[in-house]
């Protein structure tokens, strides 16, 4: 049987170039990183540590260009860094972010989906190509309009941002559609903030925004406390119930460190959100 092997490894390793050969031996490792880093109980360390391992990904993909997984962990992890460690603090780097992670997003649903346009498609068009999406393409989906809403929450007064409300409104409903248990109720979670954070005039909608929030806290039995966070910062204050505001905060303030470990680090970083959102308290309402 030793020539069979030998002759099945020659085969793949002429189908695979040494570059590519390694990118897949790092990955397993890389994989493990990111896992750390979710369960990280440190938010001060994980906002020194991510940028690294984020250009680590960079060089990856820099010899296994096609990668969806790694295209879709750098939309992951730049929209995941904006939000957690810039979005208030310095809000047009976020911004730029945000963009960054969409491109990797847009790349790996080009790769997974097989259609070479995504953009600058008319909403006829853009409702089309979602009409063929499959449950398989929604992580690329999902955080290209993950990086998108966040980016776009960011530029309210931009033009191009309004123009695109109703596509990215068509992207995360499919999305939600294919599966909205995907990443700890994820679609839920953007529809809520999406339809909450805005005003009626503006095409916001309270009865959608608080359905979401609430069907994201059943899914995750109560445990991913971004959603309460959001819930707090988006719905409450627009609506301008400072009692639920009060509740959702606090709640998230008073649960318990190892709520949720496999993220860890996103609870933390909800918990030191909450608590300085909580002190604006009478600016908002």
């Amino acid at each position: 049987m030793k020539p069979y092997a030998l002759l099945f490894i020659g085969l793949m390793l002429a189908g695979c170039s040494p570059s590519r050969m390694a990118v897949q031996v790092a990955l397993p490792l890389v994989e493990s990183q990111v896992l750390a880093m979710q369960e990280e109980r440190d938010p001060e360390l994980a906002e020194q540590a991510i940028p690294a391992n984020l250009k680590i990904l960079e060089g990856l993909l820099k010899q296994d260009p096609d990668n969806t997984w790694i295209l879709e962990n750098l939309a992951e992890g730049f929209c995941g860094y904006a939000f957690s460690f810039l979005e208030d603090t310095e809000p047009e780097r976020a911004s730029s972010l945000y963009e960054r992670g969409k491109d990797y997003a847009i790349r790996a649903t080009i790769i997974r989906t097989g259609r070479e346009k995504w953009q600058d498609l008319s909403l006829d068009e853009w409702s089309h190509a979602l009409n063929e999406v499959q449950a398989s393409h929604q992580p690329a989906l999902y955080w290209m309009g993950q990086c998108w809403g966040s980016w776009l929450m960011q530029n309210l007064d931009s033009v191009e941002a309004f123009a695109d409300i109703p596509r990215l409104e068509k992207l995360m409903n499919k999305v939600h559609d294919l599966n909205p248990s995907f990443h700890y109720a994820g679609p839920h979670l953007f529809l809520g903030a999406f339809y909450g954070g805005r005003s009626k005039m503006l095409g916001g909608n309270p009865e959608k925004s608080r359905h979401h929030f609430e069907k994201a806290l059943e899914l995750t039995e109560n445990k991913y406390l971004l959603t309460r966070l959001l819930f707090a910062k988006t719905y409450a204050v627009q609506n301008q119930d400072r009692e639920l505001f009060k509740l959702q905060l606090q709640t998230v303030l008073q649960a318990p460190t190892d709520l949720l470990p496999e993220q860890r680090l996103a609870n933390q970083v909800a918990r030191k959100k909450a608590a300085k959102l909580l002190e604006q308290i009478d600016e908002l309402f």
